[in-house]
């Protein structure tokens, strides 16, 4: 079945339950049903639509993206994931790139709409989601007169659902396609290995552009309840949890951070939860014993990736924890083991798979994997050799089955949940007239979990102050990928052949802390 007919199974099963909670605003399963359907036969009616449809959203948490998402499901058309905090031109490449056809946008982008509808001369229609807008009509006006009731028709199960940019600004970065099968697939894991039951409570914080959304996503065909939240208020949040009796909760480790640095922490009654969701980057160790000791045995750590979804390795209390209480540092100091559904293999460059104990290539195998990247048929076949999808990180299996990711093949940076790729941000930065050369990687930082630092030489008699490297790379890709420090330093450490080591920049900032190089 496609996701929006898992909304019918539930509405059926909990009409008059809470589906959605967003501020004041609480759509009860039946509602939210109705207003997907409502969306799904405007987009089916829209003058100058094809039947394959891509369709985007460019605004920040809001309760109509999962209905708009439903819709576009509903519809057997593809929406497109956007990242809010992503800067106004990348998000333009990307749905130039994504080929987008339906643009559903924030208000908070109102200044940028008339340049907007000129790089993106392919789009036929925009619907401001939150208001009236002078460019466009409001969600509300869009859908006057749209019938609440569609027809089933049976689904194509390898048709495109999602598609989600992996990352980059220039060119841009890759499209991962997934399936109706990819998302069903996903739902089975979410309900199976999360707890995800009908009386479940997800506060959604973190985008529903991504992992949030998907979460969210997978927790509705199942009559449970998300409450979203527009951004992170860590006063809101706590407040939240224990008004809503939030049971999951899912965070990257940045914000987990934060609500365990807030002095009203311990005041605060956490009981009802009973699983939160650590991921999107590594969290330290040390953290993670905290929040152990703040949130109690609830703490689960997913990694996964844009071309896989939930999960590729996954560990939980009943991993980490022993019998008596006490603390597994092996298996916590891990990224966990292959989930359910999931096969994960290390293998090395020649496609062998090794045992426990050699370093290589975390690959893996698993239905909730893309069919492959959009209009990039060359990279789909480098990143699916041998049948598997290679991760690009280097982990360590033990004989546990448990793995270690000790390095990235690829060098992006994870800084608090976004990609950030080293090559992008080196291209701002070199264009400098002072820059002779730079690295850019990513440093332990309490906060982020990685920051992005730029490493810069100098062209002979240059100066140059870091600020305005990240003024510059700011304004050019926005603040995520931005530097948040800058060191000038007189030489960068080079190959015999003269290529710039990035590696040996980042092992300076790594070496004696928990992660390693």
């Amino acid at each position: 079945m496609r996701i929006a007919d898992y909304l019918d199974t539930a509405a059926a099963r909990f009409p008059a339950k809470e589906a959605l909670v967003f501020g004041r605003v609480r759509l009860t399963y039946d509602e939210a049903r109705r207003q997907a359907n409502a969306v799904a036969n405007r987009l089916k009616n829209e003058a100058g639509l094809s039947d394959k449809v891509h369709v985007g959203i460019l605004s920040p948490n809001d309760i109509r993206i999962p209905i708009i998402q439903f819709g576009a499901s509903r519809a057997d058309f593809t929406w497109l994931c956007l990242h809010d905090r992503n800067a106004i031109d990348t998000n333009a490449e990307i749905l130039a790139f994504l080929d987008c056809d339906v643009l559903f946008f924030n208000s908070q982008y109102e200044h940028e709409i008339e340049r907007l509808r000129t790089v993106l001369p392919a789009v036929r229609t925009w619907v401001c989601i939150d208001r009236e807008s002078r460019h466009a009509p409001s969600f509300e006006q869009w859908l006057i007169g749209s019938a609440t009731d569609f027809p089933y028709v049976r689904p194509d199960c390898e048709r495109v659902a999602v598609i989600v940019p992996t990352g980059g600004t220039t060119g841009p970065s890759k499209g991962a396609v997934h399936s109706q099968r990819s998302l069903e697939m996903q739902l089975i894991f979410l309900s199976s290995s999360l707890g995800m039951v009908e009386d479940s409570r997800l506060l959604t914080i973190a985008p529903l552009s991504h992992a949030a959304g998907q979460l969210a996503l997978g927790l509705l065909p199942l009559g449970g309840t998300n409450i979203i939240l527009k951004g992170f208020d860590p006063d809101l949040v706590l407040r939240t949890i224990v008004d809503e009796r939030i049971t999951h909760l899912f965070l990257p480790p940045t914000l987990i951070y934060l609500l365990l640095a807030h002095p009203r922490i311990g005041e605060t009654d956490f009981s009802s939860l009973t699983h939160v969701l650590v991921g999107a980057s590594p969290i330290a160790p040390e953290k993670f014993k905290e929040a152990l000791r703040v949130f109690g045995p609830v703490i689960y750590e997913i990694f996964a990736q844009t071309e896989t979804l939930l999960p590729v390795l996954f560990k939980g209390p009943a991993d980490y924890l022993s019998s008596d209480g006490s603390i597994d540092e092996e298996i916590l100091r891990t990224a966990g083991r292959a989930g359910v559904y999931s096969r994960v293999e290390i293998m090395d460059d020649d496609g062998n798979i090794l045992g426990a104990g050699a370093p290589g290539e975390i690959v893996v195998r698993s239905s909730m994997g893309m069919t492959g990247y959009y209009k990039n048929d060359e990279a789909t076949r480098e990143t699916s050799a041998g049948g598997y999808h290679h991760t690009g990180d280097i982990g360590i299996r033990n004989d546990r089955g448990f793995v270690t990711i000790i390095d990235r093949k690829k060098d992006m940076i994870i800084s608090g949940g976004f990609n950030v790729y080293p090559n992008e941000v080196e291209a701002v930065i070199n264009a400098h007239p002072a820059v002779l050369d730079c690295a850019v990687v990513g440093v332990p930082d309490d906060k982020w979990g990685e920051a992005v630092k730029a490493v810069v030489q100098l062209k002979p008699g240059s100066t140059v102050d870091g600020t305005e490297l990240i003024a510059l790379c700011r304004d050019r890709l926005g603040g995520v990928k931005a530097p948040k420090t800058v060191e000038i330093w007189p030489d960068l450490p080079r190959s015999a052949v003269g290529k710039m080591l990035r590696r040996e920049v980042r092992k300076k900032f790594w070496e004696g802390r928990w992660r390693a190089v």
